[in-house]
This record gives structure tokens, C-alpha cells and sequence, in this order.
């Protein structure tokens, strides 16, 4: 091991940060909140926890790997095939109306401790004895995780408490007042952000924020919310008025500062990798790489490499519409393409043929099926995940592909992510009064990402990468060719359809595409039927029974227009063997609405109630 991990010395300072001065003298032996302020080391080490509050990596167990992988499951990529927890299944299944509402606490605590912790560090920040540069980049530091706070609380409950100073005990109208507006909340939010992209230093040293990751973070939460608020409004299922465009272009443009304050550095670019991105055992210098987690063989190690390795990904498996959504080598989609060739045999040995380079290094271009007696390694689905496997530790049969011993880093946050969260703010603001997107707006952002050029592992053939795209009226084109995608959704202009395409591809399995679709208010995209017939996003590889005869019975298969008993395609397990397990959203219905937001926790409600005082609940949950 090469790594060198720089350790800081975490203080016990968290005890103290809610405390008013319950003792006649300061005790000699212990830190207080009077003598804890004394320089900027006292600062950095009293930022750390939220460090390892937001930027988890891999995490450190076998269960969510972060948000990576299974970890992001209410999507159309990755269906699980189970759904365990109160709170999970609800984001899973979308309950009935007459379900009662979860009453998960811990995002909700955790946020709100996260707030009181910002600014506790903003009140006692002015009284230091710093220089004044240095209290602007601290307090730049607060406000940006303050923002992280109330960003993930926005986007989870939408109406939430706004704090911008840490209640004492006794005032209990402060500790205890209802919810502030989405949009009063979000205005404070593009605040805070503002002030940290202005404020906070280029460089604080190795693995410590500065004011490109700031920036690449302001990108994504103010798209998020820019679009949430322009395809929802304020509330959901009818309950929330329109948003005005001047507002939703105002956190479009914040998205797009904090874009070009990355961009705009000429710090980092595309590479030639896409797979080491997620696989490496150091990240460190690497172009691509905004912020990372570094993890070190012996001290802190991740589970994710194995279960991309030698282990069953027994918890579910990438869907058939995912596959299908990767474009051909020409730029093309699978039904325009001549290069397709999984037209008359949809195998997956035919219908990787010639596909977007990412998917090679993605997912295993070789049928591994569960259950069926010739492989390990394999999937419900047959589509296996590769995307976070070294295949050179792999044939080295390294100890880092067993448990839970992978050094590899983990990337927080990429500039090919900040590329696409600029390309998509830059088309919306468009449409709200914004300037024109362009061709331009393309050749800084997708088109730069296009020029990636990638070789499958092992392959001796030329490295080959995507055609560049072309603003054609209010369509792409590549190499003169209008992309006409006839599974394009017809609500979704054809260009942003592009974008939106580029963007699930290239972050597929990183944690985004729930957020995503929730901001697209898209989550009729996650149904489990179609046209009274299993929808794509329940479907996996195509497989002839006769290639596999000790196939075992639970693997069930969907042929649309032949014998299911000799082929078809894969049905997870879930679907076939529980039809009250069904994912079904009705747009505009208030029951399906409704799961755009969680339920505000009852024992929230009831802490509220118990001393006088109201929380509202979230429309449909009431």
C-alpha cells in the first residue's frame, strides 16, 4: 500500500455545543464552549463529523454501500428483490392510501443536529481571534453544510423548520415552530451557498473542502431544487401552487454558478477511464475527481468490491430498461441503429455488440443468471454489475475482492457530474427566461464527457468513445442523424430527453437517478406494469431454458409474443411470485403524489403536540 492517510485529531467537542453555562467556573480539565474557539485548528476539528455525516463514500458494511450500487433503490435501473424495514418498503412499493405513515426519525434528528451544529460555529466564529479571511472561509464552511442540511431536509419532507440560529433551552416558540415554506427554506439555502462559493479558500489542503467542491455540491442540490419546483411546485398531489419562473430560474442559475466556478478553473478534465473512477486504490490527483473518500487497507476499508467480485448480487438486479437505454457505438439508440444486434436475439451476447463503451466497463457482457447451477457471481436478473469491480485485482485473486477488505477510494463527487448539472440547468433556465442553450452549452458539458475513449479490460482492440452531439432545431444529432428514440416519453423534449439519457448513463448505480426521477416528478417511470404486461424495469436478460437445463423453477420468464416455457426474458423474483407487490403511481393522484415527499415522523408531531404546539404533516399522509 502506497497511501499515506492524513489522521487529524478529532477533540471531544460535541457534548458542550448545546450547553449554556450551568457551572459557577469554567472546569481546568475539560474543552467548554468558551474555551473550545481558540484558532483555526479548533475549527477544522470541529467540522470533521460533518464530513463523515455527508461524504459516506462506500460506507464501511455489506448493507447500502453509501447510496452506491443496491444503496439507491427507488429508481428504474435496480430493482431489488426485497424490501425490508418500515421505511425502505414505503419508498419501495408505494403504499395504499389507508397506510399508515412511516415514522422513520433519523433523517429528520440528523439534519436538524447537523443545523445546530453549523451554527453553533457561526455564532462563536466572530469572537475569534483569526484573521478576518480566515472567519469569512469558516464561516463559509458552515453555511455550506448548513445548506447540505436543509437541502436534504427540503427535498425529503419539502416544507421544513428553517434554523439560522441554535435555540436555547427555554424558547420554546423557537425549538418548537412549524414548518416555513419550501421556498422561503430554499431562498436561505441559495443563500448560504452563494456566500460559500464566494468564500471558501481553493485550497484548504488534502481531503478538506474548498471552493470547487462547494461549488460541484451547489450544483447539484440547486438543480435539484430548481426543477423540483418547476415540475412540481411547491407541494405535491395538487396541494402547492405554481412556482413563478423568475424563482426557479434564480436556483437554476445558482446551479449554474456553482457549475462554472468548477468548470471555470481549469483544474479538471475527462479521462481516459471510467471504470478505475470507482475502483482505484487512490484518487488522489486524479482530474475527474472533485472529492473523495479515501480508504486505507487495514483502517478503513469498504464491502462494495466484493459484492462486485465473487458474490451473488442476490439483493435484486440492473433492469432491462437500463440495459436498453445505452445508446450504440454511432451515437444511436438500439432502435435506430444498424449496429444493433439484438433485434432477432436480444441475448446479451449479441445485444452488447457495439454499445456505448461505459457499458463494458459497467456490467459483464456474459449471461450469469441465478439459479442456474453454472456460475458465480451471478444475478436475479443476469445482468451482472462490474462497475465497482478491479478486474486486475480480480485475475490476481487480490484479498481485497473477499469481505469487507477493499482499499479501493470512493468518488463524493465527480466533474462529469457537474458537467451534466450544468448542461440540464443551462436547457431549463432556458425555459424560464434564462439565455438560449446552445451548441456551446453541449461542447463544454456532454460533448466533453463524449470524448472519453474506453477499452473493455483485456481487450487489445482500439479504444473507441461516443460521436459528438449536435443541436439540431429541437432535436440532437449525431454524424448528421436526428435522434428519433421512440421510447422517448412524450412529455420530455427531445433534447432534454438526450441530456437526461446522458446523465442516467454515465452516473448510473452513484445515487441519483431516485433523485432524479422524484425531480422530474417522473415516478410513474418506476410502475411494475405496462399495458397489463411486466414493464422493462421488472424484466432482466433474455435466455433459452435449453442453454440452461438446471435451471431452477424459481427463475420465471416474460416472452411478449412467444413460448415462455422454452425462452423469454427474466422476471424478477418479486414480481412473479407477489402480485400485491406491485409498484403502481397514478400521476396526479394524491395517495401516488404523495410519495414524493416522506411523512413528517409522528413522534415529531406528537414531541409538538405533548408542549402546545403544532407540526404539520405532508399532503396524503395525514
Amino acid at each position: 500500500m502506497k497511501k499515506n492517510l492524513i489522521y487529524i485529531g478529532l477533540l471531544s467537542i460535541f457534548a458542550f455545543f448545546g450547553c449554556e453555562d450551568y457551572l459557577d467556573k469554567e472546569p481546568l480539565d475539560k474543552l467548554t464552549n468558551k474555551n473550545f474557539w481558540v484558532n483555526e485548528t479548533s475549527l477544522r476539528s470541529y467540522s470533521q463529523d460533518f464530513y463523515s455525516s455527508y461524504f459516506t463514500g462506500y460506507a464501511q458494511d455489506y448493507r447500502l454501500f453509501g447510496g452506491y450500487f443496491s444503496g439507491d433503490s427507488y429508481n428504474d435501473d435496480f430493482l431489488l428483490t426485497t424490501a425490508t424495514g418500515t421505511d425502505r418498503a414505503q419508498r419501495f412499493y408505494f403504499p395504499a392510501s389507508n397506510t399508515t405513515a412511516p415514522n422513520n426519525n433519523i433523517v429528520w434528528k440528523k439534519q436538524f443536529e447537523m443545523i445546530r451544529k453549523a451554527n453553533v460555529m457561526l455564532e462563536n466564529i466572530p469572537n475569534m481571534n483569526i484573521e478576518e479571511s480566515a472567519k469569512m472561509h469558516w464561516t463559509g464552511i458552515a453555511r455550506f453544510f448548513r445548506a447540505i442540511a436543509h437541502s436534504t431536509l427540503v427535498k425529503e419532507f419539502g416544507d421544513v423548520p428553517f434554523y439560522d440560529v441554535a435555540p436555547k433551552p427555554g424558547e420554546l416558540d423557537l425549538l418548537y415552530k412549524n414548518r416555513d415554506s419550501r421556498i422561503s427554506v430554499t431562498d436561505k439555502i441559495l443563500e448560504d451557498f452563494n456566500y460559500a462559493v464566494d468564500n471558501v479558500r481553493v485550497d484548504d489542503g488534502t481531503l478538506q473542502l474548498n471552493k470547487y467542491v462547494v461549488g460541484a455540491f451547489m450544483s447539484r442540490w440547486m438543480l435539484f431544487h430548481g426543477t423540483w419546483c418547476k415540475y412540481h411546485g411547491s407541494s405535491v398531489g395538487g396541494t402547492g401552487s405554481a412556482v413563478d419562473n423568475g424563482t426557479i430560474k434564480r436556483y437554476l442559475d445558482g446551479a449554474i454558478k456553482g457549475a462554472n466556478a468548477v468548470m471555470s478553473s481549469g483544474k479538471f478534465k475527462i479521462g481516459n477511464t471510467y471504470n478505475a473512477l470507482f475502483t482505484s486504490e487512490s484518487l488522489a490527483g486524479n482530474p475527474e475527481i472533485v472529492f473523495y473518500r479515501e480508504y486505507v487497507t487495514g483502517l478503513f476499508c469498504n464491502a462494495l468490491l466484493a459484492y462486485n467480485a465473487k458474490e451473488d448480487q442476490e439483493l435484486g438486479g440492473v433492469a432491462k430498461d437500463l440495459i436498453d437505454s445505452y445508446l450504440c457505438v454511432d451515437g444511436l439508440p438500439i432502435s435506430q441503429s444498424t449496429l444493433y444486434k439484438g433485434k432477432d436475439d436480444p441475448s446479451i451476447e449479441n445485444s452488447f455488440v457495439d454499445r456505448d463503451p461505459r457499458l463494458y466497463d459497467s456490467f459483464v457482457d456474459s449471461l450469469r443468471i441465478m439459479n442456474s447451477g453454472l456460475h458465480s457471481a451471478t444475478s436475479p436478473t443476469g445482468y451482472v454489475s462490474k462497475k465497482f469491480l478491479n478486474e486486475k485485482w480480480l485475475a490476481d485473486n487480490e484479498p481485497y475482492i473477499t469481505g469487507l477488505l477493499s482499499p479501493a477510494d470512493a468518488p463524493i463527487i465527480r466533474y462529469a457530474e457537474v458537467l451534466l448539472n450544468y448542461a440540464e440547468a443551462r436547457f431549463e433556465v432556458a425555459r424560464v427566461g434564462g439565455d438560449a442553450f446552445t451548441q456551446a452549452d453541449l461542447d463544454v458539458s456532454i460533448n466533453q464527457i463524449r470524448q472519453r475513449q474506453l477499452s473493455k479490460w483485456g481487450d487489445t482492440a482500439e479504444p473507441r468513445s461516443l460521436p459528438q452531439i449536435t443541436l439540431s432545431g429541437n432535436a440532437i444529432s449525431v454524424n448528421g442523424v436526428i435522434i428519433n428514440d421512440p421510447k422517448r416519453d412524450a412529455d420530455v423534449d427531445p433534447v432534454l430527453w438526450e441530456i437526461r439519457r446522458e446523465r442516467r448513463i454515465e452516473l448510473v448505480m452513484e445515487g441519483r437517478r431516485s433523485d432524479d426521477l422524484n425531480r422530474w416528478a417522473k415516478f410513474e417511470y418506476l410502475n411494475t406494469q405496462k399495458g397489463g404486461q411486466p414493464s422493462d424495469i421488472v424484466l432482466g436478460a433474455w435466455i433459452k431454458k435449453e442453454d440452461y437445463p438446471g435451471i431452477n423453477s424459481a427463475v420465471k420468464l416474460f416472452n411478449p409474443s412467444g413460448d415462455e416455457s422454452k425462452e423469454g426474458y427474466i422476471m424478477f423474483y418479486y414480481y412473479a411470485g407477489d402480485k400485491t407487490a406491485q409498484r403502481t403511481f397514478t400521476k396526479g393522484d394524491k395517495n401516488s403524489e404523495r410519495n414524493y415527499l416522506r411523512a413528517v415522523p409522528i413522534t415529531e408531531i406528537n414531541k409538538y403536540s405533548d408542549v402546545g404546539y403544532t407540526l404539520s404533516q405532508n399532503p396524503g399522509w395525514e
